[in-house]
C-alpha cells in the first residue's frame, strides 16, 4: 500500500506541475526591423485593410473628399484610385468604416445610414465597383466583426458585455457568450474588456488588460483559450485609465493566423512615439503559438497582414512618422 500511495503523490506532484507550467511557448522568435511605405495625396489615417495587391487607406473625418485611398503594392506602392466623399449619394458615405474581413470585396459600413454595408470588387485598376448591399436588421452599436458575406459578431460592451453572432436578416443573435460584468458601467473599466476578430472559421476576442485569448468557432463555442503569466490591471478606474498597463492592444485575424500586438506598457508610454519593444504574437487558427516577432522600431496602433506576402502594414495613432506607414516583414511563416 506504502508503494501504491507514493505513486499515486508522484503523480499528483506531477499533474500540480504540470498546472502550473510556464507561459505557452513560441518555437521561433525573430526580430522585425521597421521599413516605412510612403503615402501620396494628403492623408489622415483611420484604418487600413489589404486586398491583394492593393492596399486601402480609410482617411479620417477631416478629408471629406478623399475617403478611401487605394495602393498599388506591387508597383511602388503608387497610388492607384481615390474613392469615396461625405454626403448621400451614389459613391457617398455619412459616416463610413472600413471592416477588416477575409472576403474578397472590400466591406465598408455607413455607421450613421442605418448600418448600411456595402461590398466592392476591386479591378485591375484599383477601383471599387459595387457587388452588392445589407443592412442589418438587428438596430444597435455597431461594434462589429465580419465573419462572411452572411453573418456578422457583434460586441455588445456598451449594454450586456457579450459576443453575439447575428445573420444579418436576424433581429435576435443566433448565439452569445457573456466575457464581461455587465453591472460595470464603463466598459473600459472592465478587466474582462476586449476585443473580436472574425473570419469565416473563428471568433476570437483578444483580452485588453489580461495576457489571453480565447477561440471560438462561429457558433461562440470554445475551441482554446491561451493564458500567459501577466500581472492583472489592478483596480481600474476612469481616473487611472491613461496610467493601466495595456496587454492585446490591437490585432488582425487572417484566414491562416492570428497577429497579436502586445504592449506591455500603459496607454501613456505607447503613445509615446520614440516608445519601442512591442511584441506581435502569431497563433495558428487553433490557438497554438507560430512565431513571437520583436519590433526594432514603432509598433502600429491598428495595422493590416498581407498574407500573401506576408507583409504588415499600420500606422501609429499620432500619425508618426507623417505621410507614410510602419511595414514589417514578417520572417518565417
Amino acid at each position: 500500500m506504502r508503494v501504491i500511495y507514493y505513486i499515486l503523490l508522484s503523480c499528483c506532484v506531477f499533474f500540480v506541475a504540470a498546472c502550473g507550467s510556464s507561459d505557452p511557448e513560441f518555437p521561433r522568435e525573430e526580430t522585425l526591423t521597421l521599413e516605412l511605405m510612403p503615402l501620396q495625396g494628403i492623408t489622415d489615417p483611420l484604418r487600413v485593410e489589404v486586398k491583394h495587391p492593393f492596399l486601402i487607406l480609410q482617411n479620417h473625418d477631416s478629408r471629406r473628399d478623399s475617403v478611401f485611398h487605394i495602393y498599388d503594392l506591387t508597383n511602388n506602392y503608387e497610388l492607384k484610385s481615390i474613392f469615396g466623399r461625405r454626403g448621400r449619394g451614389p459613391g457617398e458615405f455619412i459616416y463610413p468604416g472600413l471592416r477588416f474581413s477575409q472576403l474578397p470585396e472590400i466591406v465598408i459600413m455607413d455607421l450613421q445610414n442605418d448600418l448600411r454595408t456595402y461590398f466592392f470588387d476591386i479591378n485591375d485598376e484599383g477601383q471599387l465597383i459595387l457587388n452588392n448591399t445589407k443592412q442589418p436588421a438587428y438596430d444597435g452599436i455597431p461594434n462589429i466583426a465580419i465573419i462572411n458575406d452572411s453573418l456578422y459578431v457583434r460586441d455588445d460592451r456598451f449594454v450586456s458585455p457579450s459576443l453575439q453572432v447575428f445573420g444579418f436578416d436576424d433581429k435576435r443573435p443566433r448565439a452569445t457568450w457573456r466575457y464581461g460584468n455587465p453591472e460595470i458601467m464603463n466598459p473600459f473599466t472592465d478587466p474582462n474588456f476586449g476585443d473580436a476578430y472574425a473570419n469565416k472559421e473563428r471568433i476570437v476576442f483578444c483580452y485588453y488588460y489580461k495576457k489571453q485569448i480565447d477561440f471560438m468557432d462561429t457558433d461562440l463555442n470554445h475551441i482554446k483559450r491561451v493564458r500567459f503569466k501577466h500581472d492583472g490591471p489592478g483596480v481600474i478606474t476612469e481616473d487611472n485609465l491613461s496610467e493601466i498597463k495595456r496587454s492585446y492592444s490591437t490585432s488582425y485575424l487572417g484566414k491562416r493566423y492570428l497577429y497579436a500586438m502586445y504592449r506591455g506598457v500603459s496607454g501613456k508610454e505607447y503613445g509615446d512615439p520614440d516608445f519601442r519593444g512591442s511584441v506581435l504574437e502569431v497563433f495558428d487558427l487553433n490557438g497554438n503559438p507560430v512565431i513571437r516577432y520583436h519590433m526594432d522600431g514603432l509598433a502600429p496602433s491598428l495595422f493590416t497582414v498581407d498574407e500573401e506576402t506576408f507583409t504588415l502594414y499600420g500606422f501609429h495613432h499620432n500619425f508618426e512618422p507623417e505621410d507614410h506607414l510602419l511595414v514589417y516583414r514578417l520572417k518565417g511563416l
